[in-house]
Order: structure tokens, then sequence, then C-alpha cells
């Protein structure tokens, strides 16, 4: 299972485990999800502005379930954390407790972006011992009980702010109308906003803009691996799409070599941007922007391919929501 995004990961992760309800059209919002460019033009995956306001919007559109956020960002964090220490202690057992933490102060949990600080979502459960707490991290795939000082304490950084939580029941089954409008919502066909963001930062360095260095590039780019991630996003896209018209796997594996093009040039794009950091030639720049312009040609190539197994599906789920088989008239009879 493909994890690119910790929210969207935790959110899901009650619909996985739904019969007869998928997750993977959520995720139709996440390769091109909001990011953070700062006026010193450094990229950020998370920012005090980051509200999720449009995946809350959506989930409850899609699965029937609002998200309730219940971080108080007027109250004190000593306040948040007591609030936290109930919603957690006093958990029904259909409701789950998102938080964010600062991934770095748990060094017992891996750190593989090597990241500090570390925002981060997970879930959390009371156990039978009290100074112990689950946590349950969908995105990495990690559940493993903690000492709840230590939770407590990553929750507790300046660096962090945010929880919610939301209730596993009454989950509905997203219509194709839903669909089809949520995937209109995502797709940014005529922008790769990551790609355009990454061409105004090296410009903008280069350029001396708001006396940035040439030497402050690499910390602008230091979150960009965790941003190109969520390019595999599209793989969650093009499976739903190939089961849902029963076209060859043969052809979906291709995408996937696409789509894992696109994510590791990413990271070539960054270790070049390092090497003219390092020389200070910035004549270097040229094959960068060469590099970009790839990115865009495979990332639209990509978007093309979607969109039209896009309109193949809605066109068929169109006509058979015309046309009924005999047992959906059936049962509509009865």
């Amino acid at each position: 299972m493909i994890k690119v995004h910790c929210f969207v990961s935790c959110v899901c992760e009650i619909i996985k485990r739904t019969p007869g309800v998928d997750h993977r059209p959520f995720y139709f919002g996440v390769w091109d999800a909001d990011f953070s460019l700062s006026e010193r033009y450094r990229i950020s995956y998370h920012s005090e502005h980051t509200g999720h306001e449009f995946f809350k919007t959506w989930y409850e559109l899609l699965y029937g379930i609002r998200i309730h956020e219940w971080y108080d960002r007027a109250a004190s964090k000593a306040e948040n954390l007591e609030h936290l220490i109930t919603l957690v202690e006093t958990r029904a057992e259909h409701r789950h407790i998102m938080v964010m933490l600062d991934l770095y102060h748990l060094p017992e949990r891996e750190n593989k972006f090597n990241q500090n600080p570390f925002p981060h979502y997970v879930m959390l459960q009371a156990t039978e011992d009290p100074e112990e707490w689950l946590m349950l991290d969908p995105d990495f795939r990690w559940e493993g009980r903690l000492p709840k000082d230590q939770i407590l304490n990553a929750v507790a950084q300046p660096t962090v702010a945010g929880g919610f939580y939301f209730d596993g029941i009454d989950i509905t089954h997203s219509s194709a109308d839903t669909i089809r409008a949520y995937f209109a919502q995502c797709m940014k066909r005529e922008a790769n906003p990551l790609t355009d963001a990454v061409r105004q930062m090296i410009r903008a360095h280069i350029a001396g803009e708001n006396d940035l260095t040439l030497s402050d590039l690499n910390l602008a780019m230091r979150e960009l691996p965790v941003l190109s991630i969520r390019k595999y996003a599209y793989e969650h896209a093009f499976a739903w799409f190939y089961e849902a018209l029963s076209l060859p796997w043969d052809e979906f594996e291709d995408w996937c070599d696409v789509i894992e093009l696109l994510v590791k040039t990413y990271r070539l794009i960054q270790y070049r941007s390092m090497k003219m950091v390092m020389t200070g030639d910035v004549s270097q720049a040229a094959e960068l922007y060469q590099l970009l312009d790839q990115q865009d040609n495979t990332e639209f190539r990509i978007k093309n391919g979607l969109q039209s197994l896009f309109e193949d599906w809605s066109r068929r789920s169109l006509q058979l929501s015309a046309h009924p088989t005999v047992t959906e008239r059936t049962e509509t009879c009865r």
C-alpha cells in the first residue's frame, strides 16, 4: 500500500477496513495537494496555515463522515494536551483520534526523511497500562505502544499544532456523481504546481531575490522529497480506474513506471541543485530547467492518461445509471 500523505492516510484507514467502500478515489486530491512556498522561497509540506479544509469537506461528501477539529488554536498548549488526554482516555470504540506531533522527538520511530522538525499526524488509543498509549501510524504502516509521556512531549513541541476526531459509523458508499465532481476539483490539467514552485525557487535564488544567496537553496529544497512522494497517489487513481474498467494490468504497470520516473527525477533535481550550490556554477541551472521541463512533460502525460480513463469511466457509469441491470431493476421494484 502506497503511503503519501499522513492526514489522508489516517482518515482512510477506517475506509480501507469497511467492506464495499473504496478509499482510493480520496487520493485524487493528493498529487497536487496544497503546500507552502514562503517569502524566502522555501517549500514546505506543512505550515501554520494548513487546515485540510478541502479534504475534510470532500471526506464527508464521499463517505458521509464529518471530521471534527478538537485542537483549539486559541487555547494554550497545556489546555490542548489536557483535552487530548481526556479524548484518548474516554474514547468510544468507534471514535478515531488524530493528533499532530513532532516525530523527531520520538527517536524510537523511523525518520526516513531526516526532518527536524517533522510534523506528522498519527492516531492514538489508551491501553490497559495508564503509562502507555497505542500509536497507529497508517502513513508509515506502524503500530505499537509508546510511553504516554513521550507522546505528549512530542505533541507539546512548539513546531506542531493540530488535532481531529471522526466517528467510524454510518460510512456511506461514494456515489459516481460525487466521485466525478471530486475528480474535476482535483485535476489541474493546465499546471503542475510542485514543478512550477521548484522552477520559481531556483530562479529566485540565482537572481538573489529578497537578499537570498545561492547557498540558501539547499535549505529551501529540503522538504522536496516529502512532497514528491505525493505523486505516488497517481497509482491509486490508475489502479481504481483500471479495476473499474476491467483493463489489462500490464498497462497499469507501465503507468507505474512513468510515475516512478516522475518521483525519482525530483530527487535528481534536488541532487543537481546541491551540486550547483557546492560549485557556485550557476550555468548548471540550464540542466535543472531542462529536468523541470521534462517533469512537466511527464506529469502532463500522466494527467492526460488519467483524464482519458476518467472520461471512459464516467461515460460507462452514466450509461449504467441510465440503463440499470435486471438485478438493479428488480431491487428497485422491491
